[in-house]
């Protein structure tokens, strides 16, 4: 799939094609393979996108976090996520020992990690998976206590090609959830990760516009690739600026003031 990362050309984070070359060889040996996807917003179908599409020349099956009674084999791969953290931790860290004791061998995609919260420090100290943290803080976080590695957030892999295009306006796409630290939001704020109807309508809004004010990591990864202007700040923890140094240098995306 090296075609792929050539299509993203200049629109894709330093790196990815190592990557990908890594999963491939991780992968090359498993005489089986599942991806479990969890509930989540549209910036985590973006991140289920483009693991699909990591995952192209790969046989393999999915199922959701949620739905794996029947779901056994050799080599399971858990989705990359901002799940292990205070706001968001009630789905993925107690899934993995579930998933630990129905396949031989697990790995965990690029995600973010906050040991600050208990049930994701345990979650990591019992694992025997290989675990990517998604950016340098995080992976600082567990590099002593995992198996741990460090890659981009699997949204990279997503072919945005198709979406691209010349727009016009502005975005105002803040989060409007328990994560946010704003005290408010502008009046003319469109979360659109909570209220857009799919990954399609998502993509087209954020391409229509020109820039883009966002607190939300994959509208900020999405703009970037999409060559939007981006301004970003950050949330409750450190994902948003810590994606953005490790993956987004020389894309345009420059880091605000809350205002």
């Amino acid at each position: 799939m090296r075609e792929a990362d050539e299509r993203q050309g200049s629109a894709a984070p330093p790196g990815l094609t190592v990557q990908r070359e890594r999963m491939c060889r991780l992968l090359a040996d498993a005489p089986n393979v599942t991806f479990f996807r969890h509930k989540g917003n549209i910036g985590d179908n973006l991140i289920h996108a483009g693991t699909r599409q990591l995952l192209a020349d790969i046989p393999y099956r999915e199922v959701g976090t949620w739905d794996m009674d029947n779901a056994y084999g050799h080599t399971a791969l858990v989705t990359g996520s901002g799940g292990r953290c205070i706001p968001f931790h009630h789905q993925l860290p107690g899934a993995l020992p579930l998933i630990e004791a129905r396949f031989e061998r697990v790995i965990i995609l690029p995600s973010t990690f906050d040991l600050s919260e208990p049930v994701v420090r345990h979650a990591l100290q019992r694992t025997k998976a290989r675990v990517f943290a998604r950016e340098r803080n995080s992976y600082e976080q567990i590099r002593d206590i995992c198996n741990a590695e460090i890659g981009h957030d699997c949204a990279f892999f997503f072919d945005f090609s198709p979406y691209r295009r010349r727009g016009s306006g502005h975005l105002t796409a803040y989060r409007t959830d328990k994560e946010s630290v704003r005290a408010n939001v502008p009046v003319e704020n469109n979360d659109v990760s909570l209220t857009c109807s799919g990954l399609d309508h998502w993509l087209g809004t954020i391409a229509r516009c020109d820039t883009v004010s966002t607190d939300r990591a994959h509208v900020m990864i999405a703009a970037a690739l999409l060559g939007k202007q981006v301004a970003y700040h950050g949330t409750n923890y450190h994902k948003v600026p810590a994606i953005a140094e490790y993956s987004l240098s020389g894309f345009p995306a420059s880091r605000t003031e809350i205002v």
